[in-house]
């Protein structure tokens, strides 16, 4: 057996390890956790809307992050002097925190909607005057957006951009929660040579999820910074996973081990029990870093049509879908201006020149493709084998992703 063939295997026994503890410990773990949560946000909402009208428009879920980054500073000094009890109270108070911002984020969304909803209902010609109209898209969404003219030169902001500043939330969240926790736990290492049992277990429990959330970390900067600029389609149908536990609980159950097990960990009485739960985070980091680096390649077909807005919004959708977007170009001759033009559309990884114009299993499997993303208003260009095997979705009208079935003829 070679080496390569050596690590895939070992690679795929950890996977299937891992996706055990998902099913047996996590899921059950997580119903427990989804009824304390909800009605912890269910209290916290309540509490906003109750003094609705008493909350200033800088109390943003953004300044509760910044507020609970800077947190680290004082913990660490405190580590420092060999304090226990104050830092495990910040720990748990910036864990506490990053629950906060998520509930005043729902909540500031739900108070711009309903001061959007007064303010139209105040104004009912608004979408009639062209004079009134908002002079900018608010997403890559807006499809009734249309160029007003205002007799002075207005900016409109592109499609990144928009994008960029409504998942900058979401971005700075999980960032900063890896900028608190990391320098925590690299400053924990020094307190190991003073236990007296499982000190290499201490170590490597440590510096892998150092790593792990470093990487982590990393991986949000790059996806981030080379977001498509649209939000990938929402799948109908289909599920790109199969594990028994979905993304965003695996992060809800990492965070919590993660942040109660380092406030245990910092107290003599308790550091093993904190152990423990830093252990149990181990594997759901580990998830955590292969669900964002794992490959999937999308092919799109680039027919007659022509390269204008809806076709580069649609191929910005299929790569947000996956990780690489390869864009075929059928035909016998080479077309010179659609190559090219596909070539300088940044959602573009590749072009696969003078590509089969109907799509097969073969080819698929030859180019190393995942599954083929079909237009809405585009002809199905992929065999039935293909359609069985669920590897073909076709953006609707409708803006969602859906596997696209294999027509059945029926005779009397």
């Amino acid at each position: 057996m070679s080496s390569k063939n050596l690590l895939t295997t070992v690679g795929e026994l950890i996977d299937a390890i891992v996706e055990l503890y998902l099913k047996t410990v996590i899921a059950p773990f997580l119903h427990f956790h989804e009824i304390f949560y909800s009605s912890l946000n269910r209290a916290l909402r309540q509490l906003l809307d109750d003094h609705k009208h008493h909350i200033p428009d800088w109390f943003t879920a953004n300044l509760i992050t910044y507020v609970r980054t800077v947190v680290v500073v004082p913990t660490l000094v405190l580590l420092s002097w060999n304090h226990a009890v104050l830092p495990a109270l910040l720990v748990l108070a910036v864990d506490f925190g990053d629950f906060l911002d998520g509930v005043v984020a729902r909540y500031w969304v739900d108070v711009k909607k309903e001061r959007a909803e007064t303010a139209a209902a105040s104004d009912k010609d608004k979408k009639n005057d062209p004079a009134l109209r908002t002079p900018s898209p608010t997403n890559s969404d807006d499809e009734s957006f249309e160029v007003v003219t205002t007799g002075s030169p207005h900016a409109v902001p592109s499609w990144v951009r928009l994008h960029r500043n409504r998942t900058y939330g979401g971005f700075v969240d999980a960032v900063c929660d890896k900028a608190f926790v990391v320098p925590c736990w690299i400053s924990l290492l020094h307190v190991i040579p003073h236990t007296s049992y499982l000190q290499l277990v201490q170590y490597l429990t440590l510096i892998a999820l150092v790593l792990a959330e470093t990487a982590s970390g990393c991986v949000r900067f790059k996806a981030y910074f080379t977001a498509t600029g649209v939000p990938a389609p929402k799948v109908e149908g289909f599920d790109f996973s199969t594990s028994a536990v979905k993304a965003d609980h695996i992060g809800k159950a990492k965070q919590t081990f993660e942040m109660v097990g380092t406030a245990l960990f910092l107290l003599p009485l308790t550091r093993y029990v904190g152990l423990v739960l830093l252990l149990l985070a181990l594997p759901l980091a580990y998830e955590s870093v292969r669900r964002k680096v794992k490959t999937r390649a999308i092919y799109v077909q680039y027919d007659s049509s022509a390269l204008d807005h809806k076709t580069i919004k649609f191929w910005m959708q299929a790569k947000a879908m996956g990780s690489s977007l390869t864009v075929g170009v059928p035909g016998e001759a080479k077309q010179t201006d659609q190559v090219l033009n596909a070539c300088a559309v940044a959602a573009v990884d590749q072009v696969l020149v003078e590509a089969p114009s109907t799509v097969d299993w073969h080819f698929l499997r030859a180019n190393a493709i995942d599954f083929c993303v079909v237009g809405p208003a585009q002809t199905k260009y992929v065999t039935d084998k293909v359609l069985e095997s669920l590897c073909a979705l076709q953006i609707g009208e409708d803006g969602v992703a859906r596997p696209i079935k294999v027509k059945t003829e029926h005779k009397d």
